[in-house]
């Protein structure tokens, strides 16, 4: 979703509301964002105010639609939402929704955004409760320190986005979506950076742990409301944010560290295998898929070799059907490892045999992993 062209100024002429905004006394140092942590570096700070107390307000003191596309454009303004407000088809461009601190705490409570698209807007700081937002999308916006409580976030995307500090309670929200949205941002850190302030490097690392704790916030909120597939997504991001920590880690910093690397590298390997090969414990199609190839793959191996089952030789000779079901059954046993003692063979054969039952326990583990995962989510 683009937003459309501003054409000269929205709040005047043909375009404008009946009701102009409300200058704000500007009672702050900056005339701009000065954080760079936040994805929203450099964008000014909204020098008027719409306050929207019914609804009427909506058409009064809002741009009128651009009569092309229907849409709506709102421009570098503040809003204060004291009742519940749709909005829908609009376009939010560097707009604020944090009040100032004379007027209490900030909050958004009971408002719908449709088809509506956040361009470089300051959403953090802000209490949203019970707000609904589809089919919407958020570029360059920041959530850092907001609340949502009993929010729902249905097919929205995000796009460099920031949101550290941000929780999520009873929230509806796909983990997945919104964590790929929110890569560090670099892009505020091109230019020369001050003196004591860290750089790209610093901050592409710090954003491990920022991701970690908003992949732990988004499974539990999903998980509150026992929406599975959201709750799996959480989970998956979670392991994988563990994961990055774990690699990160893996540097050593003392002989100690260096001795042990191998054996923490090995962890690393299993935890990431495991990771992709369940979806970090959420899906069995991966391991059925694993296990089908598994067992064609003994049985192609059973049939070239002379190791016997039952002190009946595998080597197929001829593929009749009957006897390739026969070897795949055999596949299948060993890969089960239900029938590992009877096979045998020379020395080569037994490793081969040895290491593909081995293979099978792992897969019954990994099994195990996801059944208890769904029985207890």
């Amino acid at each position: 979703m683009v937003a459309p062209p501003v054409i000269g100024n929205l709040w005047d002429g043909v375009q404008g509301p009946q009701t102009k905004p409300v200058p704000i006394t500007k009672t702050w140092r900056n005339d701009r964002d000065p954080t760079r942590r936040r994805a929203t570096f450099g964008v000014p700070y909204p020098l008027l105010e719409i306050t929207i107390d019914n609804s009427h307000d909506l058409h009064a003191k809002l741009p009128a639609r651009f009569e092309t596309t229907k849409r709506r454009s709102v421009p570098g303004v503040r809003l204060r939402l004291l009742v519940p407000t749709i909005f829908s088809d609009t376009d939010f461009r560097e707009c604020q929704f944090r009040w100032r601190e004379t007027l209490g705490e900030s909050k958004v409570v009971g408002s719908t955004f449709k088809n509506c698209s956040f361009c470089r807007c300051l959403l953090g700081g802000i209490v949203f409760n019970h707000v609904t937002v589809e089919n919407s999308t958020f570029t360059r916006c920041d959530f850092g320190g907001s609340k949502f409580e009993e929010c729902q976030f249905v097919n929205c995307i995000f796009t460099e986005c920031t949101a550290e500090n941000a929780s999520f309670i009873v929230t509806e929200i796909d983990p997945t979506a919104f964590l790929k949205g929110l890569p560090p941002p670099v892009y505020n850190y091109e230019n020369p950076i001050p003196d004591g302030e860290p750089n790209a490097v610093q901050v592409t690392a710090d954003w491990i742990e920022v991701r970690r704790k908003l992949a732990a916030q988004l499974l539990r909120s999903n998980t509150e409301i026992h929406h599975s597939v959201n709750s799996d997504r959480g989970l998956f991001e979670l392991k994988r944010a563990e994961l990055k920590l774990r690699i990160q880690a893996l540097q050593p910093h003392s002989l100690n560290d260096l001795a042990r690397l191998p054996l923490r590298a090995t962890q690393v390997f299993l935890s990431w295998l495991v990771l992709h090969a369940t979806k970090g414990g959420t899906s069995l199609s991966r391991l059925v898929l694993a296990a089908t190839f598994a067992t064609l793959a003994y049985a192609y191996l059973l049939s070239r070799s002379h190791v016997t089952f039952l002190s009946q030789d595998c080597h197929l000779s001829s593929f009749a059907p009957a006897l390739v079901l026969q070897q795949l059954a055999r596949a299948a046993s060993l890969f089960l490892a239900v029938g590992y003692t009877d096979f045998s063979g020379g020395p080569l054969a037994t490793v081969f045999l040895t290491a593909a039952a081995a293979f099978g326990l792992f897969w019954y583990a990994l099994v195990a992993e996801v059944v208890i995962h769904r029985v207890y989510r």
